[in-house]
């Protein structure tokens, strides 16, 4: 398929309607299309006839109407091209290639860059895909969009607030990856990336209000609110290392480490971690408490404690349904302490959400840049 022939180049607003109806709602008939659209029959018909000349809509076989001429089903060409996801975290790259529909047709994790050269970080990037394009056994001519989550606040094709990530031009890094692969590209903050993957397939599928908190070798977080994300006013919102639990911890400027941040991962979890192996290193941190290290305790009590803290003041402002725990630490400390955050939350707040940790083994976020890229191009802005 051309690339010439995206669903954002079919022209017609009708078309893109129809498409769209197809791939969220399942095989239909023209008639079914008129009534659930509220279009004409005729006006059905010649912009169908079109999408099945283009591959976008394929017939699928008789509907089961019992009176009359059988009618004829059309489905979602979810093969007409297909979407690539990046996560790109501290110490690993994740790529996903998925058809548009999101079925995973390749995945590959692979180490990311150390140092801070962006060039190595590009051609690293550009790498994994390729190896994730020769498990799928696609070519770069089929890529419609990808999808890119990196850790910061991205503004104005600059990353902030990222202290342990390459200094990356933004701008030259996008246009470098589009003039590889010749496709779009889409940027987002790799938490919010998480989020879009727990509420498409993960936890966060039936809430409308929630929030992830991915606590790993920093601590961020991602809102969903009337089920989008929501970004605030200078694309920062859930940077909740900044949060301050406790008065005495006020401080008289600001450090691009947020007190919350320093107190439950720089200060406190660093003694234990050397990240020359950040999953093993955890799980004898884990092994450590259970085994009733004093040390260990007493450090993971107070960190669970100023977690807690933390979820009934987000919960209190925010009124939401569900608190996501995700992350290398998070999900590893949730085990142990999710029953006391809910016992606090129930204590003080009067509607205390659901606490769910994520299932999705890390891949929350690469997954969500693959549903991130497949909405881009099938919303409505991309054909006004």
């Amino acid at each position: 398929m051309k690339k010439g022939g995206k669903p954002e180049d079919l022209g017609e607003a009708n078309r893109m309607l129809i498409l769209n109806c197809l791939r969220l709602y399942g095989c239909m008939s023209k008639a079914d299309l008129a009534r659930r659209l509220g279009m004409s029959f005729p006006a059905i018909s010649a912009n169908v006839k079109i999408l099945i000349e283009q591959g976008h809509v394929r017939e699928s076989g008789e509907g089961d109407n019992s009176l009359g001429r059988k009618s004829m089903l059309l489905s979602f060409n979810e093969e007409m091209g297909f979407v690539i996801g990046v996560d790109i975290g501290r110490f690993w790259i994740r790529v996903m290639v998925a058809d548009l529909m999101g079925k995973v047709l390749g995945y590959v994790k692979a180490p990311a860059v150390s140092g801070g050269e962006a060039e190595e970080l590009y051609d690293a990037v550009v790498d994994v895909i390729r190896q994730a394009l020769i498990k799928s056994g696609k070519t770069e001519k089929e890529i419609l969009c990808i999808g890119i989550g990196m850790p910061g606040v991205i503004r104005d094709d600059t990353i902030l607030l990222a202290p342990y990530f390459p200094s990356v031009e933004l701008k030259k890094f996008k246009q470098r990856i589009k003039d590889e692969f010749d496709t779009e590209l889409i940027l987002e903050n790799s938490v919010n990336m998480g989020a879009i993957g727990e509420q498409a397939e993960g936890a966060g599928k039936g809430y409308d209000n929630f929030i992830v908190i991915n606590y790993g070798v920093g601590v961020g977080s991602a809102l969903v609110l009337n089920r989008k994300i929501y970004s605030g006013s200078h694309n920062a919102a859930g940077e909740i290392g900044y949060m301050v639990a406790e008065p005495m911890k006020l401080r008289d400027s600001f450090d691009e480490v947020g007190v919350l941040e320093s107190i439950i991962s720089k200060e406190k979890i660093e003694k234990f971690i050397s990240h020359d192996n950040f999953q093993k290193e955890v799980e004898l941190l884990v092994e450590k408490y259970r085994a009733n290290d004093l040390y260990v305790r007493s450090v993971l009590d107070e960190i669970s404690i100023n977690i807690g803290v933390t979820l009934i003041n987000l919960c209190a402002a925010l009124d939401l349904e569900a608190v996501i725990i995700s992350g290398g630490l998070g999900t590893a400390f949730g085990n142990i302490f999710i029953d006391t955050w809910r016992s606090m939350l129930g204590n003080h707040i009067p509607f205390p959400p659901d606490i769910l940790l994520s299932e999705l083994d890390n891949k929350e976020g690469v997954l969500g840049a693959i549903h991130k890229s497949i909405e881009h191009l099938f919303s409505a802005d991309t054909i006004i």
